[in-house]
C-alpha cells in the first residue's frame, strides 16, 4: 500500500470519528414531538427566525417561551401546514379540533371521552406526528369535535340574538331611567306607566294587522313605537330606522297596538261607563272634585269638541262634508267628555269637520248617558244642550 493510499484512509477514519451520528441528528424542539431527521428524512427542519418578534412568536405558538433557542435549534416541518411564512400553528393539543382557540371541554365531557376511549381499547386521542396526514380520526376524536361543535352552535345563537338587539338603534331600556325623556317620547309621567301598559298588553290577544307577527322587537319596545307615533307623529321612515325594521312592520305593529289600547283602555273601561253621581245613595264625583269646583257638587262631565286636521280628498263632497270653517280646512271632529278631576269619561265617534258640536252632542249617545239632575258643563257652542236633556228626561 502506498503512501498516497494510506493518508486517504486515514482522512476518511479521522473525519468519521469528528462527526458522530449524535452530532448530525436533528431533533424537533416541540413539546411531545419527537420527529427526528434519523427517523423521518422526508420532513424539513426550520430554524428560528433572526428576528425578534417573529421568534417570541414561534416560542409562544410552541408554548416555550423560557426556552432560549441556539443555532442547532429546529422545528419540524409538521407543525407548519401553511409554509415556514405562516409559523408553526399545528400541534399534538389542537390536532383534530376545527377551532384551535376553543376552550377545552368540561369535566363532564371529557368523562365521557374517557368513558369512550376505554370502551375502544384505551387508544389514545391524541395523534402520532409520523404519518398523521394518513390516519382517519377515530371516535374519540369525532365525539370531541361534536361536542365542540354542539358550544359553537349555541354561543353562535346567543351572538346572533346580541348583534340583533345591538342593530335595533333605539330601544325602551335606553330611556327607562329617565321620566323627562319618557314623558318626552310617550307622553306618560314615567316608565312604570309605561310597564303597566305593556302588562295589559301581555294579558291580550294580539291579531297583527297584517296576519304575520313581529317576534324580533320586544313587546315594549312595539308600544313604545305607538306611543311615539301618537305623541310626536314620527314619520315611517324615521321609526323605521330608529328601530331597524321597513316600514311594513312599522305599519304592522302602529295598528296593532294601537287598535288593542283602544279594546283594553275605551272599549273595556270606558265605552258607555259614564260614572254616576250616585254610589248607594252618596255622591261619588264629590270625593274627587278640585276645590274649583266646590260650588259645582252636582257636575258630572264637562263636554267640548275637538278637531284632527286630515288631507284633503278629490271629492267635491267628501271634502265639503269634512271641511271646518272654525278650522280653515279639512278635520274630523269629535265630542271628548272630562270628568271634574280631569279623566277623560266619553269619547264619541269622528264626524265630519262641518259638523256642529250641537248635533255631534245629539246623535253620539253621551245625553242617554246622563241622569236628572246631572249638571253639565259645556262652552257657548252648546247652547241647545238644555233643549236636548229636556227632550230625553
Amino acid at each position: 500500500m502506498g503512501m498516497a493510499s494510506a493518508y486517504v484512509i486515514v482522512a476518511e477514519y479521522v473525519t468519521s470519528v469528528s462527526k458522530p451520528n449524535w452530532a448530525r441528528m436533528v431533533q424537533c424542539c416541540v413539546p411531545s414531538c419527537n420527529n427526528r431527521n434519523d427517523i423521518n428524512k422526508t420532513i424539513s427542519y426550520y430554524r428560528f427566525p433572526l428576528d425578534e418578534n417573529e421568534k417570541r412568536r414561534w416560542l409562544k405558538l410552541i408554548r416555550r417561551k423560557d426556552f432560549t433557542p441556539n443555532y442547532n435549534s429546529r422545528v419540524c416541518g409538521w407543525h407548519f401546514p401553511h409554509g415556514k411564512a405562516a409559523g408553526p400553528t399545528r400541534f399534538a393539543w389542537n390536532e383534530g379540533k376545527a377551532f384551535p382557540h376553543i376552550s377545552q371541554p368540561t369535566k363532564r365531557q371529557k368523562k365521557m371521552l374517557l368513558a369512550t376511549v376505554e370502551d375502544e381499547g384505551g387508544a389514545e386521542p391524541g395523534p402520532s406526528h409520523l404519518g398523521t396526514a394518513q390516519k382517519t380520526p377515530s371516535s374519540s376524536s369525532v365525539l370531541v369535535l361534536e361536542i365542540e361543535n354542539e358550544m359553537l352552535r349555541k354561543e353562535n345563537d346567543k351572538l346572533k340574538k346580541e348583534l340583533e338587539k345591538q342593530k335595533q338603534t333605539f330601544s325602551f331600556s335606553q330611556i327607562s331611567s329617565h321620566p323627562d325623556i319618557v314623558n318626552y317620547y310617550t307622553g306618560l309621567p314615567d316608565a312604570a306607566t309605561v310597564l303597566f301598559l305593556e302588562t295589559l298588553l301581555s294579558k291580550f290577544d294580539l291579531q297583527y294587522h297584517f296576519d304575520w307577527n313581529v317576534q324580533k322587537m320586544p313587546l315594549i319596545d312595539q308600544l313604545l313605537l305607538t306611543l311615539m307615533k301618537l305623541r310626536l307623529n314620527c314619520g315611517l321612515v324615521d321609526l323605521s330606522v330608529r328601530f331597524n325594521c321597513c316600514r311594513a312592520t312599522v305599519t304592522n305593529i302602529f295598528i296593532t297596538i294601537s287598535s288593542a289600547l283602544y279594546d283594553i283602555l275605551y272599549v273595556g273601561m270606558m265605552e258607555n261607563k259614564i260614572p254616576s253621581r250616585f254610589k248607594n245613595q252618596r255622591f261619588k264625583n264629590q270625593t274627587s272634585l278640585p276645590h274649583c269646583f266646590q260650588p259645582f257638587p252636582n257636575c258630572r262631565i264637562v263636554l267640548d269638541c275637538t278637531e284632527v286636521a286630515v288631507s284633503n280628498t278629490e271629492s267635491l263632497d267628501t271634502q265639503s262634508h269634512l271641511y271646518s270653517h272654525y278650522k280653515g280646512g279639512t278635520t274630523l271632529k269629535a265630542l271628548i267628555g272630562v270628568a271634574p278631576n280631569g279623566f277623560i269619561t266619553f269619547a264619541s265617534d269622528l264626524y265630519g269637520g262641518s259638523t256642529s258640536d250641537k248635533a255631534i252632542t245629539a246623535d253620539c249617545g253621551v245625553l242617554q248617558q246622563l241622569e236628572a239632575g246631572d249638571m253639565v258643563m259645556a262652552d257657548k257652542g252648546f247652547i241647545f244642550v238644555t233643549f236636548y236633556l229636556q227632550v230625553f228626561h
